[in-house]
């Protein structure tokens, strides 16, 4: 059987669907067998994520275009059986079997502003149908499953749930010589609590620092934010001058990948006190790089969390400060979240996840031959 991957998505610098794709075509690529993989690129940098598969590129900078029109005539000249979708919304007029993988329902819910309007109308529109049209959904959470039945009416027997894993460079660090680089390299503060994520308004940014300020006179922790220029942004800094807290904020701004699992190990607490997440990787990544971790009570993160990180309720700004209080001053409790988040982020693999997406795209194939 021949089985495509769309990875033009890669050329999103950073965000789930990146991370998703980069993670999972190594361990698809891993498990194929009998079967052909073509991996399918819209820029050559990209060639090597899997080597030992067919890689593709085919050039284009529009991604409708490339969507919707380059990939689809690809596939059908190619003979492809079966296809997957890795963010959201798969192409309309192809001749093999469409798979979509849906990351979020966020779109959705009008209350989250999570995305550009554009974007919002783009995926209110698509994924409704997208989910008509494939073959099989791939959830990355049974949270997000329940949503794609709630927001699409999909049938559940078309969704299977296939979670996501810490990539594999997240992991404890004993060379101190890497965490003395990664710390001058950015100036970091002798001790800090990290975020990492957009400052987006469903992440919740605004009820962080709230609550941080509330506590910066008890702890000599800075607080560190990384994140590049994101949607609806300004309440985010608009708050950190009237908290006056530009001495005990470190913003980094977008950090290099390679640095990201040094500055997990260096951080005393990582803390997520996102509205609403599709899967919530950051918790995950923080857990297998020995951070404890202070996350939100809602959506998927729990599923991702289990007991292993204090969950809040997001909305309460007391409770984030408490949290983060307990944690930084009670050295027993910070190593039983440590020891507990390393077994936590064990459950999950990337691996696990592309068997999961092979055994049903193979069976659904096996049916349609008899």
């Amino acid at each position: 059987m021949k089985i495509a991957f769309s990875a033009r998505s890669l050329s999103i610098p950073s965000g789930g669907a990146h991370q998703f794709i980069k993670c999972l075509v190594p361990a698809l690529q891993s498990q194929i067998d009998d079967d052909q993989l073509f991996v399918f690129y819209n820029s050559e940098k990209f060639l090597g994520l899997a080597p030992n598969s067919n890689e593709i590129v085919i050039k284009g900078k529009n991604r409708l275009f490339w969507d919707f029109i380059k990939l689809p005539i690809m596939l059908r000249k190619l003979n492809i059986d079966a296809a997957v979708f890795p963010k959201n919304v798969v192409p309309f007029f192809t001749n093999c079997r469409r798979y979509a993988v849906i990351h979020d329902m966020a779109f959705f819910d009008r209350q989250l502003n999570a995305y550009p309007l554009l974007d919002t109308i783009y995926m209110r529109t698509l994924i409704p149908l997208s989910v008509k049209k494939a073959r099989e959904i791939f959830a990355i959470s049974e949270n997000t499953k329940k949503d794609i039945i709630h927001y699409t009416n999909c049938d559940p027997n078309k969704i299977t749930v296939a979670y996501e894993a810490a990539a594999p460079e997240f992991k404890k660090i004993d060379d101190n010589s890497v965490l003395r680089n990664v710390k001058q390299k950015y100036n970091l503060p002798e001790k800090f609590i990290m975020y990492v994520g957009s400052l987006s308004p469903r992440k919740n940014i605004v009820r962080l620092l709230h609550a941080f300020s509330s506590i910066t006179e008890k702890i000599p922790h800075n607080l560190i934010l990384t994140a590049s220029k994101s949607w609806k942004d300004s309440a985010v800094y608009k708050t950190i001058n009237q908290l006056n807290l530009n001495n005990r904020i470190t913003k980094l701004g977008y950090v290099d990948q390679k640095d990201m699992p040094a500055l997990y190990n260096l951080a005393e607490l990582y803390v997520y006190p996102s509205l609403y997440e599709g899967f919530g990787l950051p918790v995950l990544e923080a857990m297998q790089s020995g951070c404890p971790v202070v996350t939100s009570n809602t959506t998927s993160i729990p599923e991702v969390a289990g007991n292993a990180a204090i969950l809040i309720d997001p909305l309460d700004t007391n409770a984030i400060a408490d949290a983060i209080y307990k944690v930084l001053t009670d050295s027993n409790l910070r190593q039983d979240l440590i020891n507990k988040g390393l077994l936590q982020a064990k459950k999950f693999s990337w691996n696990k996840c592309a068997n999961i997406i092979l055994q049903k795209i193979r069976l659904i194939n096996n049916k349609n031959l008899l």
